[in-house]
């Protein structure tokens, strides 16, 4: 199993990240995140009979994981303001429902239940399900946009910062990553194609959200290689204890259906539970390594990569 190191990394002074408690922080980072996704909602112009379901997508009670990354990596870097990366972040979170909801389509894994909820399609149709995601992929490259318009300086050009985010959503990203699992039953098992799989379905929009942040804080070439390698190992780790709580949660813990990977490549059909595990322990191990350097401004990304870790739901 290969790990994502990185050689060039950044040393940064001492701050003060790591005097507000853990939970707070993600708790006021949420937050942030969820009143930008509220106040789209209200500057919005949103036919009536796609209201219900924006309104919905919008205001998903998700976690925000990509979310606070994009903060997190923009802290990591010092960024000097606060609007532009939390309208990024807005923008990440907007992508992730996108592709929940279409993964929860029928057509892909046809699922009963998202976040505790009936999933978009079966609350929805699939017709509004459909356009709604799409309206929030495109509308987040909008927010990108408009992030990086309201950025000063800037080291990084806008072009560089959409390439981002389209390439972790393309065929070489998230598309490519779903569609080799959709059709991985026949394949043999190998870790070449989990990786393939894995690094794409989940890791390559883990790794855009880290990027942007850092390059809407101006961070270096080496500050923006580091936080994409600390990304890179963590949304593969991620995924990783994905498939494990797939078979070990129950539908009440989780939110939503279990067992759908039963016949799908997943690493603890390859390596077994405890095997599964080790492996996100060590890409975990990678990650904080990739960080490390950068001192105490680097604390969150390393407690939010323990907290994938150690995670239940």
């Amino acid at each position: 199993m290969r790990c994502y190191h990185n050689e060039l990394v950044v040393r940064v002074s001492k701050s003060d990240a790591g005097e507000v408690g853990l939970e707070d922080y993600l708790i006021s980072r949420k937050s942030l995140i969820d009143g930008r996704l509220e106040a789209i909602l209200e500057g919005a112009t949103i036919p009536s009979v796609m209201k219900e379901p924006i309104e919905t997508a919008l205001r998903s009670p998700g976690k925000r994981i990509r979310g606070l990354l994009t903060i997190a990596a923009a802290e990591a870097s010092r960024a000097a303001r606060t609007d532009p990366i939390v309208t990024a972040a807005a923008a990440v979170e907007m992508i992730h429902t996108c592709s929940l909801i279409l993964d929860d389509l029928p057509a892909m894994d046809d699922a009963e239940l998202r976040r505790g909820n009936p999933a978009f399609h079966r609350s929805f149709g699939e017709d509004r399900a459909i356009l709604t995601a799409v309206a929030l992929l495109n509308h987040a490259y909008a927010l990108v946009a408009e992030a990086h318009a309201a950025a000063s300086p800037r080291r990084y050009p806008a072009t560089e910062l959409i390439e981002r985010i389209s390439s972790a959503v393309g065929w070489d990203g998230s598309i490519g990553g779903e569609a080799v699992d959709l059709h991985s039953s026949s394949r043999p098992l190998d870790f070449e194609t989990l990786e393939y799989i894995h690094s794409r379905k989940t890791g390559a929009l883990f790794v855009a959200s880290a990027a942007i942040g850092c390059m809407l804080a101006n961070g270096s070439r080496p500050s923006l290689a580091a936080v994409e390698s600390y990304a890179r190992n963590l949304g593969l780790a991620f995924q990783i204890t994905d498939d494990i709580l797939d078979v070990t949660s129950t539908v009440d813990e989780l939110g939503k259906d279990v067992g759908q990977d039963a016949e799908r490549l997943t690493f603890v059909r390859l390596a077994g539970i405890d095997g599964a595990r080790q492996l996100a322990g060590e890409l975990i191990e990678t990650a904080i390594e990739a960080v490390t350097p950068f001192g105490a401004a680097g604390k969150r990304l390393i407690q939010l990569a323990s907290m994938v870790r150690d995670r239940s739901s």
